[in-house]
């Protein structure tokens, strides 16, 4: 039926329609979540839809629908092609080399987390739940979450591309809150979230069921609670300019916003403006511009097995792969989608991606990668006669450029003498991108590499929101301000 309605609507598309292509999605979402006073909330969603995108006089048109009756399609089709009409002509739409694949396409899975029964998913997060109450009567606020997504969609356009894909993805996390009366600490597994996301938490993955017993949540909860009640009585990090060791949890979030949307083409040239839009990394700067240390290179691959920003084709039909975005410290290249890429030249990098049917796609990050160096955690500590070690964000701030920058963190430790000491809690540092990067010295070998999944990446208005994934080691920086 979905593959039926993507081919009626191209063959109704009027004769001056010079490019047009046709999403139709069915979306599918699941969330469990348990709380500690019991079930704190179940929901399942189920959405079926189309976007159009017309090209008329170099302008475009885009109009969404949930109807897929003969009315609906005729209404979505007028709606997007008088959008482009009215906008006259003269414009200029540039989309490079044609998308003619042909493909069907349907991410891996052992077990499909829709046909677990709902008790055995209550049963997991009950059990987290009892056992992160055992770290005492300090825990507030416990919350443990599955969530589980299905797209399954059909693209076709004007030149001849028809696309089938299914993705499957699966997460689930825990968050406890202590609190004393003076003070409420903050401790999640097995990751943080940029902000208070109630579910959708945790790590995720383009996987199944296998993901999620994986992550072993009843298993780390009373460590994690713990920990919360710990932080209530450690000291304050220190205010001090000293050596910074993040694990590489947290350096994944940094690598997001430092590194992920910097480098997504639409910013740089200037189409893409909300949410802190705008970046260093300008078009002049690629081949030239230092980033960071020569021990450093990152790249974008949409391509690795089972990460969350993982599929085989983009929304415009173009196919996922890897791309560099920074080698030995030089700013590289972008991540891009068809008509960005003809702007500056390029050839499309496979990351033009739409949350759901009625949305424009936008370039999107994928994955976003720190190849893997040479030492380790534990190299790393030990050779630091004075520093912190920090891991698991808890919030950031970055200026409109994706320059100057502020992390947020859930725990620290000191580093004393090469050796791992006291708890610290509320530890902050700050930094400038290149001046940060630069001063990275060390990160870890291919072992400690691991891919970490963040289903909450925002940006564009209306908000979109996409999935991404970052692989990432722990890493150690020089001369860091920690703690004002």
């Amino acid at each position: 039926m979905m593959r039926d309605t993507a081919e009626t609507v191209l063959a109704l598309l009027p004769s001056d329609v010079r490019y047009g292509d046709v999403r139709v999605v069915r979306r599918t979402h699941e969330l469990v979540l348990v709380e500690l006073d019991g079930p704190g909330e179940v929901g399942y969603d189920d959405s079926l839809g189309l976007g159009l995108r017309v090209v008329i006089g170099g302008h475009w048109g885009f109009a969404a629908t949930h109807r897929l009756d003969p009315q609906g399609i005729d209404a979505v089709i007028a709606q997007a092609v008088g959008q482009a009409r009215a906008a006259g002509g003269g414009g200029h739409v540039a989309l490079g080399q044609p998308v003619t694949t042909r493909a069907t396409w349907s991410s891996p899975m052992e077990a499909d987390p829709f046909l677990v029964p709902l008790s055995t998913k209550l049963d997991l997060l009950s059990a987290t739940v009892k056992e992160a109450s055992t770290a005492g009567p300090l825990v507030q606020q416990v919350e443990a979450s599955v969530d589980f997504y299905r797209d399954e969609k059909v693209f076709a356009n004007t030149e001849g591309a028809l696309i089938e894909q299914t993705l499957t993805e699966s997460g689930g996390g825990l968050m406890v809150n202590a609190g004393d009366g003076n003070d409420v600490q903050r401790r999640s597994f097995p990751q943080g979230v940029p902000r208070q996301i109630r579910g959708h938490r945790g790590d995720f993955a383009t996987a199944g069921w296998e993901h999620v017993l994986a992550i072993g949540l009843p298993e780390n909860a009373a460590r994690v609670a713990s920990e919360a009640v710990a932080l209530l009585t450690a000291p304050q990090c220190p205010d001090e300019v000293t050596t910074l060791v993040a694990g590489s949890n947290q350096l994944a979030m940094v690598l997001h916003e430092c590194a992920g949307h910097p480098m997504e083409a639409d910013r740089a040239l200037g189409t893409e403006a909300s949410l802190a839009g705008g970046t260093y990394a300008t078009p002049e700067r690629r081949g030239n511009f230092r980033w960071g240390s020569e021990i450093v290179s990152a790249y974008a691959d949409a391509t690795i097995p089972g990460a969350l920003g993982s599929y085989a084709y983009d929304d415009e039909g173009v196919p996922a792969q890897r791309t560099q975005l920074v080698k030995d410290g030089i700013f590289q290249g972008y991540m891009s989608g068809r008509e960005s890429a003809a702007a500056l030249g390029d050839e499309p990098t496979g990351a033009s991606r739409a949350d759901g049917w009625q949305r424009l796609p936008l370039v999107r990050m994928t994955n976003i990668c720190l190849e893997p160096g040479e030492s380790s955690l534990a190299e790393m500590i030990a050779g630091t006669k004075r520093g912190i070690l920090v891991d698991t964000n808890r919030g950031f701030s970055i200026d409109d450029q994706r320059m100057s920058f502020r992390f947020q963190t859930e725990m620290g430790w000191e580093i004393r003498d090469g050796k791992i000491g006291r708890m610290l809690k509320n530890c902050t540092y700050q930094g400038v991108t290149p001046q940060f990067w630069a001063e990275l010295d060390a990160l870890g070998g291919p072992d400690e590499w691991k891919v970490h999944g963040v289903p909450s990446c925002n940006k564009g208005e209306p908000l979109q929101v996409a999935h991404v994934g970052h692989g990432t080691v722990p890493g150690r920086f020089q001369n860091v301000q920690v703690g004002r």
